[in-house]
């Protein structure tokens, strides 16, 4: 038993020789191991060599130590260690040590009864193995045994069964491993239930299925509910795992025929999941009328998992024979000749009836397929939305139709109504058909169903057929406007997102357009956005509902100040598509009056910047708009179309007199970006010319403040802005500390300088993505200067000589290395300093040396590539609260999260912390769930956060702020938490790990105790 415990605690060996250490069961590999071991640690005394670990093999003790079962559980729950391991880090593992161990398992399990069901688990661990297939010889004897032996429990058979299925769908790709587990459960199944041919005996023939005896009654004396689960359990092997063969399809057939009909509820799902499952990865039934008959009575099956089935297959039934013609049963007229419908009709009727089916699951399975099926007549698509009854001519009214009447609705003064005496319609047998009664309101039901989940199938469904047929997108588009004011927010959203795929040019009425932009003051961010997507596609017949939906907007820009953005973009594609309607009410929106004077609107203005979008776009369709603006109008949408030059277009303004006067026309405006690559260039001539460390600084101060007016006049450059500003900032920084080291004018904090210059390059590496091989080249620059600039004024010195450290000539290396691999010159200083430190003392320089290498290599910033994107956050929810939420102390409060990240390629380093009022911080990782993802036109990323955060605090004399921000940790640094699970404790020195993105919200709470009355 120590032996035993001392190989389980032994996780690694160390092994100097060019062999590996073999671990085996037996005593005698592991004294022989021992020795060898011993004697290479006396040879390590002599020769030093490098130390190498060997992950331990896969191990399980002989049979002979485990003596009792609590040592068989405990060799069971350490095999079952080695295995994760062997599985998750890739561990290689050889063939005879999974057949070793599988053996020892198999006697396992005649000696302890009562671990049958754990040995069988890592059974079926070792067979998903990648050399899991090896260790089959080994163990079909057994399986065999144990699968027909009645002499063990069903349960355990069962269990055997499922993991052959877990087993087969592991290693589908080998054909051969799966047909010996085919051949297993086929015999199962010939000697227990006397099936007519074994799958050795198959043959051609056809797929004509035809009703016969089921059972005999021997059989059924020896059925059970156990072995009726075996049984299921069988059929499902073979559909997952057989390997389809043209020679397998009368097997397959006759096995549904056996068991397509069985008394059980679980064996007759069972063969229909069989069918299903193979005709998904490429069986193909032939078309048969007797077959087809079947499956359609099949659907009115008691079991809903048969159900299930049965739609699956008569949908592939119908995308490989769309045309074939069937008989109409539900045909009204008495003729001679029998009605026939395409099959495909047939079965799109046949499951829309589905739609009423009283399972839940059935009712979105359903909802789901419809909009799947390809070739559907067009009049029976467009019956889905059809609300007449055929049973009694009753009619079902939509919620927006109710709306409809409600707006159209009115009386003459006498009281009666409006088209009191239309004639009303009549509907004659001969009218109307019942062959499709099915398909008839299907998608009214679906959209009106009590469950979010067939609501949720229907509006997808009705997306895709509107895409395949656009007549029906028109008709559809009304219906999915009501689903916008669904009661669940899956729902909304999945309306909101399908609504596009209808095709351009819905055209809502009045009543409907408001309904819509209700929407709007939805809480959540994605809801609103949706909407505002779909707003600039419609189409509007006059300009009133244009400027009902600027003023919502608008409206909209208040209550959501962080939506500026995406409202200003919203309202620049609506103006750029509706030009013409725009330009009849162009004095209103500018609020201009015919005599009176209009003051100037202040430019920072975030409702005027959205007016101007609307209108610029549109006057780019509809030139006749620029002759409203006013003067402070142009000048304005200058400003506007450097600083936003994605919602503000380019317009002809060169004719415009009073705009030459003034600024001179558009075409003759210098580009920002062009500005800065100029102006950095006149810097660096600059920073040649310039004397003193003092005139050095002035330069970059000016400079420094010259870009960031320069990125005022055009965002799109804010990152390179942000870029160059931690270029100017670190330079700034080095001329400082230069400047005192060469006058030893040393202060107490100047010893610090440096481990703040490395700061800056930290924030560039870690909140910038997008960087060229010339901006990392750069970096890596960076944080040389910095390390030199350190050892200056740190390192030890001895005499004239500083101590720079062993690690820059690697640094030096690397660098060099770096500008061969990405075609980039290095700088002469760097060889330089390499030269002195390989031809002079390695890790030390002179002082004098190295101040002047330092003094001629001043960093100049550089302008990044077009690409570069930086990290930036925003916080929409939750908002600064103006008042104090009344909490129960020691309670957990949920604060709803909700956060936009752009700039980044994922979240990786993205966490959230929460500071409470007693000092603790916590950190909360954003899980897959808890995002959703999208792209813009230029294939940006842009992530959105919806998390719920749960705190707690203790009692407080006043009100408790609790800080929201979000962070991403520094590149190349691990953060030290502690406690397990979602939410973790920060210490002190981890907060220098992250950087703090965006701006921090404060929420306000109130801890109140619990007062209890007596």
């Amino acid at each position: 038993m120590s032996a035993y415990k001392k190989r389980m605690l032994t996780d690694y060996t160390s092994t100097v020789t060019h062999t590996d250490v073999e671990l085996s069961g037996s005593e005698e590999n592991a004294s022989s191991s021992r020795g060898r071991r011993h004697i290479d640690e006396e040879d390590s005394l002599r020769s030093p060599k490098r130390l190498r670990l060997n992950p331990r093999s896969l191990v399980l003790p002989d049979i002979e130590r485990i003596t009792d079962l609590q040592k068989a559980q405990a060799a069971l729950d350490d095999l079952s260690t080695q295995i994760h391991t062997i599985s998750e880090n890739g561990v290689s593992v050889s063939v005879d040590e999974i057949v070793a161990v599988c053996e020892k398992l198999c006697d396992l399990f005649h000696i302890f009864h009562s671990l049958h069901s754990v040995i069988l688990r890592r059974m079926g661990e070792l067979l998903k193995l990648s050399l899991g297939t090896s260790c089959f010889p080994v163990l079909r004897p057994f399986i065999i045994k144990v699968l027909n032996s009645t002499s063990w429990d069903t349960r355990i058979r069962v269990q055997l069964a499922r993991i052959l299925l877990e087993a087969g769908v592991k290693h589908r790709q080998n054909s051969a491993f799966c047909w010996h587990i085919v051949t297993i459960v086929d015999k199962f199944l010939w000697r227990n239930f006397s099936l007519t041919a074994p799958l050795s005996s198959d043959a051609h023939g056809e797929d004509d299925i035809t009703d016969g005896n089921i059972q005999g009654d021997d059989e059924m004396m020896q059925r059970d509910s156990g072995w009726s689960v075996l049984l299921a359990s069988c059929l499902d092997v073979i559909g997952e795992v057989l390997p389809y063969r043209d020679t397998s399809r009368q097997y397959v057939l006759s096995l549904w025929n056996r068991f397509a009909q069985d008394g059980c509820n679980e064996v007759r799902a069972a063969a229909y999941r069989m069918l299903d499952a193979l005709t998904e990865r490429g069986f193909r039934m032939r078309f048969s009328l007797t077959t087809y008959r079947r499956l359609c009575n099949d659907l009115e099956d008691i079991d809903s998992s048969v159900r299930s089935s049965v739609m699956n297959l008569i949908f592939r039934l119908s995308d490989d024979y769309p045309s074939q013609q069937v008989a109409n049963a539900q045909a009204v007229h008495s003729s001679e000749t029998t009605e026939t419908i395409n099959l495909v009709d047939d079965v799109f009727c046949k499951i829309c009836d589905r739609v009423n089916d009283w399972e839940i699951n059935i009712r979105a399975q359903a909802a789901s397929i419809l909009g799947r099926m390809n070739g559907v007549t067009l009049d029976y698509i467009l019956q889905t939305v059809d609300k007449k009854l055929m049973s009694d001519l009753r009619v079902k009214v939509a919620g927006h139709e109710r709306q409809k009447r409600l707006f159209e609705s009115g009386e003459w003064s006498s009281g009666r109504k409006w088209a009191d005496d239309a004639p009303k319609e009549r509907l004659q047998q001969d009218d109307v058909s019942l062959m499709s009664i099915g398909a008839t309101g299907a998608f009214v039901l679906a959209l009106e169903d009590q469950f979010q989940e067939v609501r949720e199938q229907a509006v997808i469904s009705m997306a895709l057929l509107a895409e395949k047929h656009p007549t029906f997108g028109s008709t559809s588009a009304e219906f999915l406007v009501d689903m916008f004011n669904d009661e669940i927010h899956d729902v909304r959203l999945k309306a909101l997102q399908m609504f596009p795929r209808l095709g351009g040019g819905v055209e809502l009425r009045e009543d409907q357009l408001e309904m819509v932009l209700t929407v709007l003051q939805d809480a959540t961010l994605d809801i609103r956005q949706g909407l505002r997507s779909i707003l600039p596609t419609l189409k509007y017949s006059s300009a009133k509902l244009i400027r009902m939906v600027h003023t919502e907007l608008l409206n909209n820009l208040k209550q959501y100040p962080s939506d500026h953005g995406q409202i200003c973009q919203c309202l620049a594609k609506i103006g750029a598509s509706n030009g013409a309607l725009i330009a009849e009410e162009a004095t209103v929106y500018l609020n201009i009056h015919p005599y009176l004077h209009s003051s100037e609107t202040k430019s920072d203005d975030k409702i005027y910047i959205g007016t101007m979008a609307l209108l610029c776009n549109a006057a780019s369709s509809t030139p006749e708009i620029v002759k409203v603006f006013l003067d402070f109008h142009l000048r304005h949408y200058l400003l506007y179309r450097y600083k936003y030059p994605e919602w503000f277009p380019y317009l002809d303004t060169a004719g415009n007199a009073r705009l030459k006067s003034r600024k001179g026309s558009l075409q003759k405006y210098p580009s920002a970006d062009g500005n800065i690559a100029s102006f950095l260039a006149i810097l660096e001539r600059r920073f040649v010319e310039a004397k003193g460390y003092r005139n050095i600084a002035d330069i970059l101060d000016v400079g420094r403040k010259e870009i960031q007016n320069m990125v005022q006049w055009n965002v799109s450059q804010e990152a390179a802005g942000a870029w160059l500003d931690l270029q100017f900032r670190f330079a700034s920084r080095y001329v400082e500390a230069l400047e005192n080291s060469e006058n030893d004018m040393l202060r107490e904090n100047d010893v610090n300088e440096a481990g703040v210059s490395k700061s800056i390059v930290d924030e560039m590496r870690t909140l910038f993505t997008g960087m060229t091989d010339r901006d990392r080249l750069l970096t890596a620059t960076l944080i040389l200067q910095d390390k030199l600039l350190q050892a200056l004024q740190s390192g030890e010195r001895s005499g004239d000589l500083v101590e720079v450290g062993p690690e820059i000539l690697i640094d030096i290396t690397d660098l060099e290395g770096m500008s061969g691999k990405y075609g980039e010159k290095l700088p002469r200083w760097i060889s330089g300093i390499g030269d002195d430190l390989k031809t002079m003392y390695a890790t030390k320089l002179p002082y004098s040396k190295l101040l002047s290498w330092l003094r001629s290599c001043i960093p100049v910033p550089r302008l990044p590539g077009s690409e570069i994107q930086r990290v930036s956050v925003n916080i929409v929810s939750p908002i600064e609260n103006e008042y104090v939420v009344n909490v129960v102390a020691g309670t957990i409060h949920k604060i709803p999260l909700e956060a936009v990240v752009e700039g980044c390629l994922d979240l990786a380093g993205i966490v959230i912390c929460i500071l409470l009022p007693d000092g603790r911080r916590l950190v909360v990782y954003p899980t897959a769930k808890d995002t959703t993802t999208e792209s813009d036109a230029d294939g940006r990323l842009k992530f959105f956060i919806k998390k719920d955060l749960a705190v707690s605090q203790s009692v407080w004399s006043a009100a408790a702020a609790i800080i929201v921000q979000l962070a991403k940790t520094v590149v190349g640094k691990t953060l030290s938490l502690l406690g397990n699970g979602n939410y973790q404790l920060l210490q002190e020195e981890d907060t220098k790990k992250l950087l703090y993105l965006g701006k921090a919200v404060t929420y306000k709470v109130m801890p109140q105790s619990i007062r209890t009355h007596l």
